[in-house]
């Protein structure tokens, strides 16, 4: 095990260039995620003033205006890819970890954006036709375009803030909105990147959909001026919630940021006095200042997010960094050997039983079925000692293809019947398995019939079958009328009982009462 084959040890880029790629690509995604978000949530609302209103030629412009979602939740889509692979190479700790705790609302974003992106469509073509119905497809499909960001939002503040990780794993979650140092971060974020998106796809829409209907114009720039405003002032109760992890960088590239906002609305302040008589109202053009005012707030608050995500993540990702690189060190001298033995095991062809009793059993059961494999010891339910069990075929046939549940013993259903039966054959060569039932020439005596009719009947069964009750138990006790051991080995388990099942020790019980249950259990097999 070394870096290169320590895939979260191996980075294809200089780190450098990862953070610019991911800063770009994330950027270009964010752009796209929020004008899709903007469109369809203004588009929701246009279409509602013009349905109270009563305005039908509104609801052809509402239509064309929502007709753009489209193409950006497309481009929205496929820019997503690329930060989503970045951000696991650069900050697979934070990134798995979080999204892991967050798995329950995490998985949930694929069927959001499904229903989301079928019922906007269907909100965009009925609007004009069918009101009811489009307003049905509209709350629902914008209401779960806008859970989407509320579950991105959340799992970045989750990986920026480890140190919380293990109360809100311990909590399933459940306290994820009260947890004092993400609830109130996470709600601010949240409607902060609701706000951009109102800007931008007002905007977006203000340069794009107004060419032909310059009444819209007020409209419009009356929502970029009220969402920047919002901007701001929801800016500011989120930049005490990371006041912690300020640098000059990143109060630096905030400042442009925020100075941007106010130049937006510097530009589109009302320019009527309240005193002055109202004109015939004429629509204002759309500020070109605006094609780099609203890019350079945009630029500049992604720069101070990144600084502020790298201050949180970097450290952790470096410790454990090095703590994969060290432990890559400490295992480099077993990948030799360990690349051997699988070069060898691939070389082993599994055409006859005793290969595939070496390869398969032996690990757990042992060369000479003692249960004393190289794997055995890590079992918490012994290994059973082939050696010492008489069975019938076809018995131990089923219990080789099907495995024992609750146990370690797997199923062998990837090998053929012909297969399984070769490794029947070899153990029945190398350990008498199908024998005849090793049973003294003795009688039990009363005292032993009683504690096997009072207790091990429970399970056993009278006649040495399975109970109902026992095939209730993981795992379950063996058929005594299919299966048996020799009379030391039954001597064994009886007396010391079988670790990890619920077969209980007798050694309580004297020693002839012992002997009895042993030749007990070993009276049902029939011989064939």
């Amino acid at each position: 095990m070394n870096k290169w084959t320590d895939l979260f040890l191996l980075h294809p880029l200089p780190e450098g260039w990862l953070n610019g790629l991911l800063f770009v690509t994330f950027g270009l995604h964010l752009l796209f995620a929020l004008l899709i978000v903007g469109t369809a949530v203004l588009g929701f609302v246009f279409f509602l003033q013009d349905w109270l209103d009563n305005d039908q030629p509104g609801q052809h412009w509402n239509s064309k205006f929502l007709h753009t979602h489209l193409g950006l939740k497309s481009l929205a889509v496929v820019l997503g890819i690329a930060p989503l692979l970045l951000i696991q190479i650069r900050y697979s700790y934070s990134f798995f970890t979080a999204t892991g705790l967050f798995a329950y609302a995490w998985l949930a974003v694929i069927p959001l954006l499904i229903v989301a992106f079928l019922l906007i469509d269907g909100f965009n073509h009925s609007m004009t036709s069918r009101t009811w119905l489009a307003m049905l497809c509209g709350v629902i499909g914008v209401g779960a375009l806008l859970t989407v960001p509320a579950i991105f939002t959340g799992a970045l503040a989750l990986m920026e803030r480890h140190a919380l990780w293990a109360r809100f794993g311990q909590s399933g979650g459940q306290d994820f909105a009260t947890l004092p140092a993400l609830g109130p971060h996470w709600l601010l974020r949240y409607l902060h990147v609701i706000g951009a998106a109102l800007v931008l796809g007002a905007a977006f829409q203000l340069f794009f959909s107004t060419r032909n209907n310059p009444e819209k114009t007020p409209r419009l720039r009356s929502w970029i001026f009220g969402a920047t405003l919002a901007q701001i002032l929801i800016g500011i109760p989120l930049l005490f919630t990371v006041a912690a992890e300020l640098t000059w960088i990143i109060v630096a590239a905030l400042t442009v940021g925020a100075t941007a906002a106010l130049l937006v609305l510097w530009v589109l302040r009302p320019r009527q006095s309240a005193s002055e008589p109202a004109p015939r109202p004429v629509p204002l053009p759309a500020p070109r200042s605006l094609l780099w005012l609203l890019p350079l707030a945009f630029a500049a608050m992604l720069v101070g997010r990144q600084f502020i995500q790298d201050g949180a993540m970097n450290p952790l990702q470096a410790a454990n960094d090095a703590y994969r690189a060290e432990r890559a060190k400490t295992m480099d001298p077993f990948r030799q050997p360990s690349l051997d033995a699988y070069a060898l095991k691939l070389k082993t062809v599994y055409d006859n039983g005793d290969v595939i009793y070496d390869q398969a059993c032996a690990p757990c059961h042992g060369l000479e079925g003692k249960g004393d494999g190289p794997a055995a010891r890590q079992l918490i339910i012994p290994a059973e000692h082939v050696a010492d069990i008489r069975a019938n075929r076809e018995y131990v046939y089923t219990l080789v293809r099907d495995g024992v549940p609750g146990s370690g013993m797997p199923y062998f259903r990837l090998y053929d019947r012909e297969k399984i039966e070769m490794v029947l054959d070899a153990m029945g060569k190398r350990f008498g398995m199908y024998g005849k039932t090793d049973v003294p020439d003795r009688e039990p005596e009363s005292d032993a019939m009683i504690v096997w009719a009072e207790t091990c009947s429970v399970c056993h069964g009278v006649e040495g079958e399975i109970t109902a009750f026992g095939h209730t138990l993981l795992p379950p006790p063996p058929d005594l009328q299919q299966y048996a051991m020799t009379h030391s080995r039954a001597l064994e388990v009886i007396t010391n009982g079988y670790p990890g099942t619920v077969m209980p020790p007798f050694r309580h019980l004297p020693q002839e009462v012992l002997e009895d249950l042993t030749v007990i259990s070993n009276t049902f097999r029939a011989v064939k």
